[in-house]
């Protein structure tokens, strides 16, 4: 891996309008909030979190499909933030994204080879019959068969219709490949086929990728780093070993204990529920987000929000009592 970063966000922000009311004052929904992270060629960083929480809202944003509110987005050194959807067009060249749902990101008018083949017409990269057989090269590529080139979507599996997903990314060759929960909407039993296909492809291809999921499993079979979010703020970020071995933040450890074990009766490890629901991103806690079900909040996590301290092996959690901690 090089050390030049593909990506680099920077304090993102994301607020989306609310309604207040006929006469009430207008409101934010604080969707990102002071988002900043890296990555690398060669490098998939996982963003996991409940539902809510914002990741998708930073695969989006990342890809302009919502205007930033604040911060920048570095793409190869230079901030896409203030570009318009007219000059992004040589952007999405470079970063890619697979959907989550492989039934409505595909058009059910179009043949599959046609799908594939779009990105290379919108782009100026072939025509004509280098253009089948690119397309042909990748159908072969993700595990489909050149002859099924003539197929609709329809005629697919689930499984099938995301290796077009990512053949349709993968066909213009990018640099970065945004992944938002590729595979939550498959069965398990082909999950594990798609992610395996995703590292093979990466490996090959040498791409960067920004992978999105809740399912922590999952996370700890593709990623290299790991970044969790809680209500639109980065809580704890670091290599994946570190977090799924040592986990800081008491929102890591509760995501952690919910992964299924092989033997369920094992003491090994104890479950940690949290309590109370999310707080409303239109009307945050105080001082830290979390404190509110936070098993070890002092009366100091009302006052301010927590600043990310940086332990060693690159490990950064955003935590008062672990600050404390980690200088004790």
């Amino acid at each position: 891996m090089t050390s030049t970063p593909i990506l680099e966000l920077n304090a993102l922000v994301k607020r989306f309008p609310v309604k207040g009311g006929l006469f009430g004052p207008k409101k934010f929904l604080s969707a990102v909030n002071g988002v900043s992270l890296q990555i690398r060629p060669g490098e998939t960083l996982a963003l996991v979190g409940e539902s809510g929480c914002g990741k998708s809202t930073v695969g989006k944003t990342i890809m302009k499909l919502h205007d930033p509110s604040e911060g920048s987005i570095l793409i190869d050194g230079r901030d896409i933030a203030p570009l318009s959807r007219a000059r992004m067009k040589p952007v999405w060249r470079k970063v890619q994204t697979i959907f989550q749902d492989p039934f409505s990101s595909l058009n059910p008018r179009m043949t599959a080879g046609a799908i594939v083949g779009e990105p290379l017409t919108i782009h100026g990269l072939a025509s004509g019959a280098e253009k089948d057989r690119v397309v042909a090269e990748t159908f072969r590529k993700v595990g489909l068969r050149p002859d099924q080139m003539s197929r609709f979507a329809h005629e697919f599996s689930g499984g099938q219709r995301q290796r077009l997903s990512i053949a349709r990314a993968l066909v213009v060759k990018p640099d970065l490949i945004i992944a938002d929960e590729p595979v939550s909407a498959l069965d398990v039993s082909i999950q594990a086929s798609v992610i395996n296909l995703l590292i093979r492809l990466q490996k090959e291809m040498g791409l960067a990728m920004l992978f999105i999921s809740h399912d922590m499993s999952v996370v700890e079979h593709i990623s290299h780093r790991v970044a969790v979010m809680y209500l639109g703020r980065l809580v704890e970020s670091g290599p994946r070993d570190e977090i799924f071995r040592n986990p800081k933040h008491p929102y890591t450890q509760a995501l952690l204990s919910a992964v299924p074990i092989a033997d369920p009766t094992s003491r090994d490890r104890q479950r940690i529920v949290l309590k109370g629901d999310v707080p409303s991103p239109i009307d945050p806690p105080s001082g830290c987000p979390f404190r509110t079900r936070c098993p070890i909040a002092e009366d100091g996590c009302a006052r301010a929000m927590p600043d990310t301290t940086l332990l060693p092996s690159d490990h950064r959690v955003a935590c008062h009592v672990r600050a404390r901690e980690a200088v004790a």
